[in-house]
């Protein structure tokens, strides 16, 4: 009994900390679907190398995610969001300094970072199932470790198909998420 009351609390706060939060979501959520965006459109139309832009925008959406996850510091998915955030950060600057010998190296670097990143995202997802649109972080996540098998599977690339046209991919649907989920909370707390 006490497990269940413990529980529906928990449900509550989340839901109170993504209705206070919801523009900060609908932010991240922006700058997770422009990361995505430059890191698919970029490489095609400039000589700027693709792991040069991937890692600028893991970084820049690392550093966002960290500073959104201080928002919401008393509540029990902090450290999720903290945990994204930091991976993308140390990721993107990984792939932007590019210390391993290779383009494989540097392909299996990033399908791990996607794989993590997807993984996290699956058990967000499952704790925050009872809240409006979960299942986009459900999504994302699965988009995420499809696009970590992609990196791995199609070794070695054409011009076309780039691991920044698969992250960025990955990058679209996770801001997405964030955007559905923020924009759920804020019409379930203005329809109660």
């Amino acid at each position: 009994m006490s497990s269940d009351y413990t529980s529906g609390t928990e449900q509550r706060h989340t839901a109170v900390v993504f209705r206070d939060n919801w523009l900060w979501l609908v932010i991240l959520g922006a700058v997770l679907i422009l990361a995505g965006a430059l890191a698919i459109l970029v490489p095609a139309v400039s000589e700027v190398p693709a792991s040069k832009i991937l890692g600028s925008v893991l970084v820049v959406s690392g550093i966002v995610q960290i500073m959104q996850s201080g928002k919401m510091l008393n509540w029990a998915g902090f450290i999720w969001h903290l945990l994204l955030g930091i991976l993308a950060t140390i990721g993107g600057a990984l792939i932007y300094m590019d210390p391993f010998a290779g383009v494989v190296a540097l392909t299996l670097l990033i399908a791990i970072i996607f794989a993590v990143h997807g993984l996290t995202q699956i058990a967000f997802a499952i704790r925050v199932r009872n809240q409006s649109g979960w299942h986009w972080f459900l999504l994302s996540g699965c988009i995420a470790l499809i696009a970590s098998a992609l990196l791995v599977a199609k070794l070695p690339y054409s011009h076309s198909f780039t691991p920044a046209t698969v992250a960025g991919v990955s990058l679209l649907f996770a801001g997405c998420a964030y955007v559905a989920i923020a924009l759920a909370s804020r019409k379930a707390a203005a329809s109660a």
